[in-house]
């Protein structure tokens, strides 16, 4: 279950899907590309290899992008919290799915905790501000 959920979290498709379906698909879709956009500039800059697996091999293929900060982590805070300002009374389900999805980066092997709590520094900026131009 975890190795098709955080899959479906590549590029925020995940994200953009729930964005359609909650009926905000063009907020939804810029504050996850914009927070992609942003997260990419930050591991050119950083460079962190990935974890190196000590007993077994990753659940996931690894991306060959630099490990900091996690795009996923990111992507995932950002769309939680602007869909928490544009669907509220769902709040508790957008933020139980970021959750699920930046814990999971680090449970198929793809990230260090702090790569995913960096990535939800990122995020918590970027979908901050798209929530504040609700």
């Amino acid at each position: 279950m975890v190795v098709p959920y955080t899959t479906a979290g590549n590029y925020g498709v995940l994200w953009v899907v729930v964005g359609v379906a909650a009926r905000r698909p063009v907020r939804v879709a810029a504050t996850v590309w914009g927070t992609l956009a942003a997260n990419y500039a930050v591991k050119l800059a950083v460079n962190r290899e990935r974890p190196a697996p000590e007993h077994a091999d990753p659940l996931i293929s690894l991306p060959s992008s630099s490990s900091f900060p996690s795009s996923h982590a990111a992507m995932s805070t950002a769309a939680a919290i602007v869909l928490c300002h544009q669907v509220p009374r769902l709040a508790p389900l957008w933020i139980a799915m970021a959750a699920a999805m930046a814990a999971s980066r680090v449970y198929v092997g793809a990230h260090y905790p702090s790569d995913v709590l960096a990535g939800a520094a990122l995020g918590s900026v970027t979908g901050t501000a798209a929530g504040a131009l609700v």
